[in-house]
């Protein structure tokens, strides 16, 4: 059976483009109440008792001004950027020790069968801790978290404020920015959405770096497990 070749959205007629353009700003519209009538978005913004560190990236929905494009947006925190970089920085040279049969051990997922409600199910198997002299008998996950906790003491990356474009999305157009803020909700969007347009709806990269005095000085880690549980509506801890 052939699959259907996506079709990027800057690739679709201009009437396609419109009609989803259309759809969208209706969405907007009704959505108004809740999200301000700028944007749309998948995620809860603005709740009572959230810990900001919960609110360090959320997804975007909205219009740009030529009346055909949607901007399909993942914005982010400085910190959540920085922690990400130092992760995959980590990670990186964690992975690199470990030889290819040592990779496949740690990549290697095992699956199970069970049954729920007279359904057959799988759930994955734990798999058994592997201790490495390399790591000077740590896990991989556990020297991984050693390293993330040395980058950011001793060698932490520059992160910018920047918006970067990606035009192979098939709903919309693509559009990563990072943003120097607390946490992001409904009036970090907005700005975010305005200084966009304001430099023309394009790629743009911030002259300086963030300061080293607004990143974080331990990992993400380290960070959510200092926040005291706050239960929601059902009884269980956010996260």
């Amino acid at each position: 059976m052939r699959h259907k070749k996506m079709i990027p959205y800057g690739r679709l007629s201009r009437r396609k483009q419109r009609d989803n353009f259309i759809r969208l700003r209706q969405k907007i519209r009704n959505d108004a109440s809740v999200y301000g009538g700028q944007f749309t978005s998948p995620h809860v913004l603005n709740e009572p008792g959230r810990p900001a560190l919960y609110n360090q990236w959320a997804d975007a929905y909205f219009l740009g001004s030529d009346g055909l494009t949607i901007w399909n947006a993942t914005i982010v925190t400085a910190v959540r950027a920085f922690w990400d970089v130092v992760e995959e920085m980590a990670h990186s040279r964690a992975w690199e020790m470990l030889t290819p049969e040592e990779q496949s051990a740690e990549a290697e997922m095992k699956f199970e069968p069970i049954w729920s409600n007279g359904q057959r199910m799988y759930r994955m198997v734990e798999k058994p801790k592997l201790i490495y002299e390399k790591y000077g008998g740590l896990t991989y996950n556990a020297y991984q978290d050693k390293l993330t906790e040395e980058i950011i003491l001793h060698e932490p990356p520059e992160i910018f404020e920047s918006f970067t474009t990606d035009r192979t999305y098939r709903y919309g157009i693509g559009l990563n920015m990072v943003i120097d803020v607390d946490e992001i909700n409904q009036a970090t969007i907005e700005e975010a959405i305005r200084r966009f347009r304001e430099v023309g709806e394009t790629d743009w990269l911030a002259a300086k770096p963030v300061l080293r005095s607004e990143l974080p000085m331990e990992s993400a880690n380290s960070a959510f497990s200092k926040i005291r549980c706050v239960p929601n509506e059902v009884g269980l801890c956010d996260s």
